[in-house]
């Protein structure tokens, strides 16, 4: 009876059988990043996000193997719910191909960090990380932004042999156009037979140059971001901008931002993962991300924006502190009640520390430490702005790693907003016991709250949904019975509904 009605089902149902939360071809349920999504057994550095149709987008670091930074093999990947719980789509959005997926190798180009925000005016979707070549991390990236400048405008240089020192670089990428961009000769500034692709693989007479993917015997495309490749880029980090105006379905070509963004000076510079924010200056829309500069002992937060939907982007300040010289590397930015913003910030201390800005990002105030927000110090912080307000007052919620001497204890506390822009935290939730990492959070459409969270272990990113109620108390709201918008068209919900009812079935029948 079993075997028949499991070759019925078979037979005259199109669904997947998988088991609620196991991962499908391009698909997964109730959770974006299950084990072995897109062949990737660990994910880390959640971002979340809310999209103006109610869709709920999530995005994480694949690590395949491993649950290492980079120098190492990993690539970026997003989900999209429009249900914003059961039904998630994914995308890998960045991806290198110089090592094989699945494979652990520290000299392996990537991807890493990403931190997403959509256009208030336009819906465009902006998502960002770091991109490393073969082999470079934060600590081993040389400084310096790998441009070089021509006739008072910088490009990408490109070496065809030590990369490690910018007065050796021999050519430069132009503009691109069509998809393609012309390789000069730095000395004449004229063309060479090379051109790079919009995703920097390397051509020459039109023909693209390939390579044996390292341990395979699979003919990949070079990349100038391949240690392999007849040219290459200067050995730092690079911030690799998409965005994407169908929510998520498609991505744009990517744009390195260096040349706008990072210091000669500086050997890394990168994405505060998580969420971006939008603001307003002077009357037009401004997209701002968290952003750090890592030397050697010390690190600091600034942000960087744009004014003109991404066409190009400014750097703000770096942060101090009022009292002492220390980090503030990932951060989040909230917005104040005023139209101020507020950049909360992993620091050294065990307290979370803290500073405002009145000028969209451009400069913030000297950072102090919020005695109210005490946990691990060096530990990613998520920050949120919310619709709701409790006695007149708006809520800000905050998550973290509350144990002061380890990477445990999640908590989530509600604040609210005082008239001169303090915070007076008046409850603290508890999401577990023990480890806990990064995390972010979002509002959902139906005033939810969603958070994306590093818990178990590394390499474990589960999804839950927190409810808060009028009095500041938070709970965790159940996947089936959670109220939330839904996106997905009549046809869409009637191929879930009739998956639903397959699953069960397998389930009553114990094939699942």
């Amino acid at each position: 009876m079993k075997k028949g009605l499991a070759l019925l089902l078979s037979a005259t149902m199109l669904m997947p059988s998988a088991t609620a939360a196991r991962a499908t071809e391009k698909k997964t349920y109730e959770q974006p990043f299950m084990k072995n999504t897109m062949g990737s057994e660990t994910f880390r550095i959640p971002g979340l996000i809310t999209l103006k149709n109610g869709s709920v987008m999530a995005t994480v670091d694949m690590r395949y193997s491993h649950t290492q930074d980079s120098p190492n093999n990993l690539d970026t990947l997003v989900a999209v719910s429009p249900d914003g719980y059961k039904n998630w789509a994914y995308t890998v959005v960045n991806h290198f191909d110089d090592y094989p997926d699945g494979v652990t190798n520290e000299a392996s180009a990537s991807f890493i960090d990403p931190v997403m925000i959509q256009s208030k005016t336009t819906d465009r979707i902006f998502l960002l990380c770091d991109a490393f070549p073969s082999g470079i991390g934060s600590a081993a990236s040389v400084p310096g932004s790998g441009c070089v400048t021509v006739d008072g405008k910088k490009y990408l240089a490109l070496f065809d042999g030590d990369n490690t020192d910018i007065t050796k670089a021999k050519y430069y990428i132009g503009d691109f156009s069509n998809g393609f961009a012309s390789v000069f000769a730095l000395a004449s500034k004229q063309k060479t037979a090379y051109t790079v692709d919009s995703e920097y693989r390397l051509y020459k007479n039109g023909e693209a140059l390939t390579m044996k993917q390292n341990g395979t015997e699979k003919t990949v495309k070079q990349n100038v971001f391949y240690i392999e490749s007849e040219l290459t880029v200067f050995r730092t980090c690079f911030e690799w901008l998409r965005w994407s105006d169908d929510n998520g379905k498609t991505w744009s070509e990517p744009m390195v931002l260096n040349a706008f963004v990072k210091g000669e000076n500086e050997r890394f510079y990168g994405a505060g993962p998580g969420r971006g924010i939008v603001t307003t200056v002077n009357g037009k829309e401004r997209i701002v991300f968290p952003m750090y500069w890592g030397g050697k002992t010390v690190e600091h937060f600034s942000a960087i924006y744009s004014d003109d939907g991404g066409k190009t982007w400014q750097r703000g300040e770096n942060a101090s502190w009022r009292n002492a010289v220390e980090k503030t590397s990932e951060t989040q930015i909230v917005s104040l009640p005023n139209g101020g913003l507020r950049a909360y910030s992993r620091n050294a201390f065990k307290c979370i520390a803290y500073g405002d800005s009145f000028d969209g990002g451009k400069t913030w105030t000297k950072f102090q430490l919020d005695p109210q927000l005490t946990g691990k110090n060096d530990c990613m912080v998520s920050f949120l702005n919310t619709s709701k307000k409790i006695n007149g007052k708006t809520v800000l919620l905050a998550s973290f790693a509350g144990n002061r001497d380890s990477r445990a204890n999640g908590v989530v506390k509600v604040g609210l907003f005082e008239a001169d822009n303090s915070v007076t935290w008046i409850s603290t939730y508890h999401i577990n016991t023990g480890f806990f990492a990064y995390s972010c959070m979002t509002e959902l459409s139906d005033g939810s709250i969603g958070i994306l969270v590093e818990e178990t272990e590394y390499g474990v990113v589960n999804y839950k949904i927190l409810s808060v109620d009028e009095n500041g108390n938070i709970s965790e709201i159940n996947g089936e019975n959670a109220p939330y918008a839904d996106s997905r068209s009549k046809k869409e919900i009637l191929r879930d509904k009739w998956r639903d009812f397959y699953l069960r079935l397998l389930k009553l029948f114990k094939l699942a």
